[in-house]
């Protein structure tokens, strides 16, 4: 596995969970299990994939000097382990956040028989304004949600150095 993460970029990474999500939509079918458990998924893997990443890049020297001031368990993830992978976790959330509005989107526009991606198909006629309502719909909501998540990340990362 390690060879296979030595070729693939980082900026690709986010493509290792297209894999598992297209097994878990060939299994769930197009039903409603498909469209309560692809979405969640869709978010928490990738968030759990950076703050897995986040904790492994905290400087062992940190670590070090917080065990140094008696700190272990609880304390020591929250005063020194939460925060320096505090970038990675909003990363993860920000990369959720991405997939899971590009799951919703297919969820709604393929597999599911009602939803905004069925209204805006069926509609009578089926025009391009209607398509493109919709479309801006969908990156209304993408945007604000990023949006949330960058206003999260300068009020938690307010620590930080600009």
């Amino acid at each position: 596995m390690r060879r296979v993460h030595a070729y693939v970029p980082p900026d690709t990474a986010i493509l290792r969970w297209f894999a598992p999500a297209l097994l878990a939509a060939l299994w769930l079918g197009s039903g409603e299990a498909a469209r309560q458990i692809l979405p969640p998924l869709s978010l928490l893997a990738p968030l759990l994939y950076q703050t897995v990443r986040g904790i492994r890049a905290v400087d062992p020297a940190l670590v070090e000097t917080g065990r140094s001031h008696d700190l272990s368990g609880w304390p020591l993830y929250r005063h020194v382990l939460l925060p320096g992978a505090l970038p990675f976790i909003l990363t993860g959330l920000r990369q959720g956040l991405e997939l899971l509005w590009l799951t919703l989107i297919a969820l709604e526009l393929f597999a599911t028989p009602s939803g905004l991606g069925r209204t805006l198909l069926g509609s009578d006629p089926p025009g391009a304004a209607t398509l493109l309502l919709g479309l801006a719909l969908y990156a209304v909501l993408s945007l604000g949600s990023g949006a949330l998540v960058s206003l999260l990340e300068r009020w938690l990362l307010r620590w930080r150095p600009r």
